[in-house]
């Protein structure tokens, strides 16, 4: 005996219910919201506690040398090579005699004592903003260059995610707006994908229109056997672009 074939979909506009999202797009947009929130986070705070890697850039276009007066010495939470980075703070005058203060980061050993003995410092310093300086011969960023390796993550995580929302978006529009016809399923192959511990299997399908017979493909946790029918929803520009309703997901 057939199996008996689903209900029609309703007629155009048609609520989207999130159960009927295909696991790619889910995918993509959990995935990539993951990896953009964890890699923006992680360089927000390698910027913050290490300086912002451009400083350096600017440092070495235009930066003045002047001597600081150091006025203290302090441990933070970052090592580098498994050394302890210092931050130590101080003082200097700037071409105009005007005392501005300033802070930088180092590992060096030898830096760390003359400024806990309170020896002035060799610095470079931006003349257009005297806040902006470091210790001559290092870097104004302690992380440098090594905080675009998170940015790198979080930027791949935000194409990821831009993709599955407009796979997404896409696939809404068609449920919502597009046409109804009975498809006939061909082929269904597990794929490398989970969700919820289920494997996801691709579900291939054909179904008829006026340009002729059009084949397509979902993914489903537990689809319906080949030969049997379910109806899609395509775009009548182009049939090309089709989905299938909630009902033949399982």
């Amino acid at each position: 005996m057939d199996p008996p074939v689903p209900l029609q979909p309703p007629p155009a506009p048609r609520q989207f219910p999130w159960r009927a999202l295909e696991a790619v797009p889910a995918f993509l947009m959990l995935f990539g919201a993951i990896w953009g929130l964890v890699g923006t986070i992680v360089t927000i705070a390698f910027t913050v506690t290490g300086g912002p890697f451009w400083d350096d850039l600017i440092l070495d276009r235009r930066g003045v040398g002047a001597q600081a007066i150091p006025t203290s010495v302090e441990p933070t939470g970052i090592r580098i090579n498994h050394r302890r980075v210092f931050r130590i703070h101080y003082t200097f005058a700037d071409t105009s005699g005007a005392t501005r203060a300033g802070a930088a980061g180092t590992t060096s050993g030898g830096v760390i004592s003359q400024a806990r003995h309170q020896t002035p410092l060799a610095i470079e310093y931006d003349p257009r903003m005297p806040e902006r300086s470091r210790l001559r011969g290092e870097r104004a960023s302690v992380i440098g260059l090594f905080v675009l390796i998170p940015l790198a993550f979080g930027s791949i995580g935000g194409v990821l995610f831009a993709l599955g929302a407009r796979r997404a978006l896409r696939q809404r529009r068609i449920y919502v707006h597009g046409q109804s016809a009975l498809a006939t399923v061909t082929a269904a192959k597990a794929t490398a994908m989970r969700v919820n511990g289920q494997r996801v299997i691709r579900l291939d399908y054909v179904f008829e229109t006026i340009l002729g017979p059009i084949s397509g493909h979902a993914t489903s946790r537990r689809p319906p056997p080949v030969g049997a029918k379910i109806w899609v929803l395509y775009d009548e520009a182009d049939p090309r672009y089709n989905v299938v309703t909630k009902d033949a997901r399982g």
